[in-house]
């Protein structure tokens, strides 16, 4: 039988180990543009292995702060204070994975190849730019960005397009298709069912927050990811500052992982000024 001094001996060497990583990683965790549930489980450990140390310590080796009785006292704080960061760090992970500004945070929206082909694409584009199509033909656009899947790049449709008929018509299997659309989401019209599949689901045009979410979560899986953007029904839903600001954003994630994002605009929903003001910070496809 295992003696309790060899469990506490374990028990300490598991913690320092379990301090050590935790420290190791902090500053990858800080330098996210947001604090994920990991960085409350790293602060729990290090409580829980302060007081595993403190703990043997003063058990074996008759260590104290100030005297026993106050020892005793911080670690069974060291306890508390773990075990409700840990409980804070899992009720937040849970509201991530069910809610995200009150919708339900879909993670099917995540990279695939449809292809290993390789090659030079017909585009002229370059990684960790984005592009306004304002000229070019969408359904030329749409060929492209297929092309593009197909010989290797992890693509993401952001479009006002059934998604059902864009698999049909450009054979793509898996990769991820975000339908905007008014369309209520909780529908069960055989229609909506039918059009819909694993890899794809409604998104509606006023919930930005949702869009940049779940490009988020594409972006942080992918390797090669190329994302084609239909800003039409967005710009006619929300106000153009609003949606100044929700492609900012983007373009700062995708040049982030080095994607490619091509925009799809209909010029005759923007003012001059407007168009001129975008292409200030976007490339127009050429």
């Amino acid at each position: 039988m295992i003696s309790f001094s060899l469990i506490s001996l374990l028990s300490v060497i598991l913690s320092v180990v379990a301090i050590l990583i935790v420290l190791s990683i902090f500053n990858k965790v800080y330098q996210e543009d947001y604090k994920k549930p990991w960085l409350f489980i790293g602060i729990s450990t290090i409580f829980l292995g302060s007081s595993q140390l403190l703990r043997f310590f003063s058990g074996f080796f008759e260590v104290y702060i100030v005297n026993s009785v106050t020892t005793e006292a911080i670690t069974y704080m060291l306890d508390f204070v773990s075990i409700a960061i840990l409980t804070y760090s899992l009720v937040l992970e849970y509201l991530i994975l069910k809610y995200f500004k009150g919708r339900f945070v879909k993670m099917k929206f995540v990279p695939v190849l449809e292809g290993t082909l390789g090659g030079e694409i017909d585009l002229n584009v370059s990684r960790g730019n984005a592009y306004l199509a304002l000229k070019k033909d969408r359904n030329y656009i749409f060929e492209q960005t297929t092309e593009a899947i197909h010989k290797g790049f992890e693509g993401f449709f952001i479009v006002e397009d059934n998604p059902l008929e864009i698999r049909k018509k450009y054979n793509l299997q898996k990769t991820p298709i975000a339908w905007i659309s008014h369309i209520d989401s909780s529908s069960n019209s055989s229609f909506l069912k039918d059009s819909l599949d694993e890899n794809s689901d409604i998104t509606d045009p006023l919930q930005l927050n949702n869009i940049i979410n779940f490009l988020d979560n594409f972006l942080e899986q992918s390797v090669n990811p190329f994302v084609l953007l239909d800003l039409n029904l967005i710009l006619r839903t929300n106000n153009y500052t609003i949606v100044l600001e929700f492609l900012k954003y983007i373009i700062s994630r995708i040049d982030r992982f080095q994607g490619v994002l091509l925009i799809l605009i209909n010029v005759d929903i923007l003012k001059n000024d407007q168009v001129d003001e975008l292409k200030l910070f976007l490339k127009e496809l050429e």
